[in-house]
């Protein structure tokens, strides 16, 4: 517990962040008002708080609560976190109000998660006590706080409210003041490229989530945390950002968060979203779920392995299966498969069609195809029909593997991939050729979203990668991410992406071509 007692907190709107911030300030130590013009929003905010404390035996801290139906209560505050709905004319309103109510020397911080707090300190005569504590929810139990640097912020401000996070047992962060601050800009790719593959046709929303969660360990799939979270707040965080950035396209909305918010289907507080639920839980928990992970073994032969770096972990779990391992067939064997791991176009294009004239036409050929398409690898060959894709480059984390099939394929080949790449101890889901798979396309954009962050100066890489592991749980940091993958591999499945759309929503950061070509790159200055 903290050593330093807690300033008198106030907390405007009772609503999820707000209790949930009052909580852990009492929880902390702390003596809190609570403010809200609804009296059943307040009502509601200390049954909840009351329930918490009496569940962790520390129900007497409820005396320390005081709940306040008006403005003015709060002028004792020595600290007044704003958590009132993200809309900047509302927030400039009450911080106009707060300048005048509040003591001299009180800090006023705003809890927006994508808004200028810039903006929000300039409808106030004292912006330099003015800054950002954006607390992530539920606020009890993530650890993270941005304490956002906004341009007229004192020195005194921000490091009273890192003292002041640490105070309540969190870890603190320090971003300068741009559309979305660390977290919510750097996440915008995960929600917005699997809203982009939905709409292509590659996998259902709920085959983008197992492969995201079962392929790349992240705890929720994109399309279960839109509906956690709330479509109508995650599309108006994406909304507002590409209004602040004007325009910038790696922030676009996508029209099915659109036609979700007409169809009233918001996610799990109205019932439906992408899955239907009932008592807070999906309906069909068998949606898109493939359970009983495979067990590795029982395979018997040989597989062939490529040259190539793009499929970490394959030859080691082929030989924990039971496969024999080589890179040339003998003439009078014949392989249950052959693996290309190549990167570069003309690399694979030139092992492929090697593999394809020396191999039988009923060996099945498989390459990855992070950063080339299978059917545009279909050209390459003489036998297209025996030729399938996979997502090498997260072959070896996991449980699940993403398989793609050309156009025109042996259907008589999908069982034996099936079993041997359950023998491999891999789920399958066969999914549609599309740039750069699922999680490849989702991963990178990630880690190129994080340079974009480093270059700009919203924090250095370190500050991101933790901000993100405590925000939103990734299992690692997007440029920790970007160092395990191989930064060329990021930058190659990058520049595959806008070949193929020629969009400026996949131009590679320059930080990112920095990296690939092993330069460290240079400090950046944060804003200010």
């Amino acid at each position: 517990m903290p050593t330093k007692p807690l300033p008198l907190l106030g907390i405007i709107g009772a609503g999820t962040m707000g209790s949930g911030i009052a909580l852990t300030a009492l929880y902390a130590g702390g003596e809190v008002i609570l403010q809200d013009a609804y009296p059943q929003v307040l009502d509601k905010a200390k049954d909840y708080i009351e329930k918490f404390l009496e569940k962790k035996g520390q129900r007497d801290r409820i005396k320390k609560l005081h709940l306040a139906g008006k403005l003015d209560e709060i002028a004792k505050a020595e600290v007044v976190i704003e958590a009132a709905p993200e809309q900047l004319a509302i927030k400039q309103d009450l911080f106009r109000q707060l300048d005048q109510l509040c003591k001299a020397d009180a800090i006023l911080a705003t809890n927006t998660s994508t808004l200028s707090v810039t903006a929000i300190a300039a409808a106030t005569e004292q912006p330099q006590r003015v800054a950002g504590m954006h607390f992530f929810n539920p606020a009890p139990v993530l650890p993270l706080v941005e304490v956002v640097r906004a341009a007229q912020s004192s020195p005194e401000t921000i490091q009273a409210l890192v003292e002041l996070a640490q105070a309540m047992g969190k870890t603190p962060v320090v971003t300068g003041d741009t559309p979305g601050f660390i977290v919510n800009r750097v996440a915008r790719p995960f929600y917005g490229e699997a809203l982009r593959l939905l709409g292509e046709g590659v996998a259902s929303h709920a085959e983008i989530d197992q492969i995201v969660e079962q392929s790349g360990g992240f705890r929720m799939g994109p399309c279960r945390l839109m509906d956690l979270i709330g479509i109508d707040i995650n599309a108006e965080a994406m909304r507002s950002m590409h209004a602040q950035t004007f325009g910038e396209p790696r922030y676009r909305p996508h029209w099915i968060q659109m036609q979700k918010l007409a169809e009233g289907a918001l996610g799990q507080k109205t019932g439906r979203g992408f899955y239907e639920y009932k008592d807070g839980e999906i309906k069909d928990k068998g949606e898109g779920r493939k359970e009983n992970k495979p067990e590795i073994g029982g395979g018997t032969g040989r597989v062939l392995i490529s040259e190539g770096s793009w499929a970490p972990g394959l030859a080691e779990l082929c030989q924990q299966a039971g496969y024999a391992i080589d890179s040339v067939s003998e003439p009078d064997q014949k392989p249950v498969a052959c693996f290309l791991v190549a990167g570069r176009q003309e690399e694979a294009a030139r092992l492929l069609s090697w593999y394809d004239q020396s191999l039988p036409p009923q060996i099945p050929l498989l390459a990855q195809c992070a950063d080339m398409t299978i059917n545009e690898m279909a050209g390459w060959v003489t036998h297209p029909q025996r030729l399938f894709g996979f997502d090498g480059l997260f072959f070896g984390n996991g449980t699940a593997t993403s398989l793609v099939a050309p156009s025109d394929f042996d259907e008589g080949l999908v069982p034996k991939l099936d079993e041997l790449m359950h023998s491999l101890g891999r789920r399958v889901f066969w999914i549609g050729d599309s740039p750069a798979l699922v999680l490849p396309r989702i991963v990178c954009q990630l880690v190129n979203e994080a340079a974009f962050a480093q270059l700009e100066g919203v924090a250095d890489a370190a500050t991101i990668d933790l901000a993100m592991k405590l925000g939103v749980n990734y299992p690692l940091g997007p440029l920790e991410w970007g160092k395990a993958i191989g930064f060329d591999k990021v930058l190659a499945v990058l520049d595959h992406l806008y070949d193929e759309y020629h969009e400026e929503r996949y131009r590679a950061c320059v930080v990112l071509r920095q990296r690939a070509r092993g330069e460290m790159p240079s400090p950046r200055r944060s804003i200010k």
